[in-house]
């Protein structure tokens, strides 16, 4: 499908942006984000494949996925926020992860619905909170030039449509295969803007690298 291959293409240019990116500034000059972009297309690489040989049994490896995109994402953004609010996404983070491990089978052969949606939830409130502090503290550097707000922009579009996609995705499963499959469909759609928007945030990276070297 040619969304698919769209999708996948992006996340390849992604990846090897960000690749570079570290090789030249460090992972630090990203805010190693890097690490989550390789992880992310090698998951898709290897889950495309096995679907390709009619293989399915992959399913439960995007439940420990989504238990990294959390560990991940606090970490990300604890370079950012204020030492009260990195106490306050930890207790977040901490309680969703206990809650994973407590009543979710993270560890069974399918894939969690909870567990997706959770992560969503995280991301929302994450990114809701950085858009709130960087409206509050207003500074002469434009909000786009800032490579955390097209991060934000990205994770928030994505989770919004992933929780609208997963909520009646068993009822439309029995009722409405056909329009389960247009969603999944949209879904492809959704991730590749998410991850165009994670490119501009590497240029806004780059650039910052440069200014301070050139600083």
């Amino acid at each position: 499908m040619f969304i698919q291959i769209l999708y996948i293409t992006v996340l390849f240019i992604d990846t090897v942006r960000s690749m570079v990116l570290a090789g030249k500034n460090g992972l630090s000059s990203q805010n190693y984000f890097v690490v989550y972009l390789l992880l992310t297309l090698g998951l898709e690489l290897y889950g495309h494949y096995k679907i390709y040989r009619g293989e399915f049994d992959f399913a439960y490896l995007f439940n420990y996925y989504s238990i990294f995109l959390i560990l991940f994402f606090y970490r990300y953004y604890a370079t950012i926020f204020s030492e009260r609010l990195k106490r306050i996404s930890l207790g977040i983070m901490i309680a969703i992860c206990l809650y994973i491990g407590l009543c979710t089978k993270f560890y069974g052969e399918n894939y969690e619905n909870k567990i997706g949606i959770l992560v969503c939830f995280y991301f929302i409130i994450t990114a809701l909170v950085w858009f709130y502090l960087r409206l509050k503290n207003f500074d002469e550097k434009r909000i786009i030039d800032d490579p955390h707000f097209w991060v934000s922009c990205g994770i928030l579009f994505w989770s919004i449509f992933f929780i609208f996609r997963s909520i009646p995705m068993f009822f439309l499963k029995d009722n409405d295969p056909d329009f389960l499959t247009i969603l999944k469909t949209i879904q492809y759609g959704v991730n590749t803007v998410m991850y165009t928007l994670f490119y501009i945030a590497l240029r806004k990276f780059e650039y910052s690298s440069k200014t301070k070297t050139q600083i």
